[in-house]
């Protein structure tokens, strides 16, 4: 993950610090970044409607920067509030950070169920990518059978 590509388009009611945040954060400037999301999280109060994004944000660049236990930052407020897809994309892109594949894949679903056109949710997914089905789904996916007619079928759709 090179770099955060941020999927708001309207950053004109976020606090000035955080959008200081995401500008650091696409430019990969980590510990900026940080610095800006924290300052965003004591602005603002807890019951605030942005307050879950800046955290999550936060911890998701603490994780960036190397503090492995921010990742139950972000676990622990897709919990909160599952219904913010931002939220889940943030654990998902966590996640995949700590080559938690399946549960980047988890949160991704998870936040598809809110917002099933979400730009960023959907852009993960496809750079993750999702295994096909298994051709014969009474056999498992090691078969040999199921690995050489999955591989025919869908070379021959690809043609």
């Amino acid at each position: 993950m090179s770099y955060i590509k941020t999927i708001y388009f309207d950053l004109s009611q976020c606090s000035e610090d955080f959008v200081k945040g995401i500008e650091f954060l696409e430019q990969c400037s980590v510990e900026d970044s940080v610095a800006c999301f924290k300052n965003a999280c004591s602005s603002s109060l807890v019951s605030d409607q942005f307050f879950p994004k800046y955290k999550s944000y936060y911890a998701l660049s603490c994780l960036l920067s190397g503090n492995d236990s921010a990742i139950s930052i972000c676990r622990h407020l897709v919990n909160i509030c599952p219904y913010d897809v931002d939220v889940c994309l943030n654990l998902a892109r966590a996640e995949a950070f700590m080559n938690n594949r399946r549960e980047a894949l988890q949160a991704i679903d998870r936040g598809l169920i809110f917002s099933a056109q979400h730009d960023g949710l959907n852009a993960l997914k496809s750079k993750l990518g999702v295994r096909g089905c298994r051709f014969l789904p009474f056999l498992s996916r090691n078969n040999l059978l199921n690995i050489a007619l999955g591989r025919f079928i869908r070379r021959k759709i690809k043609c």
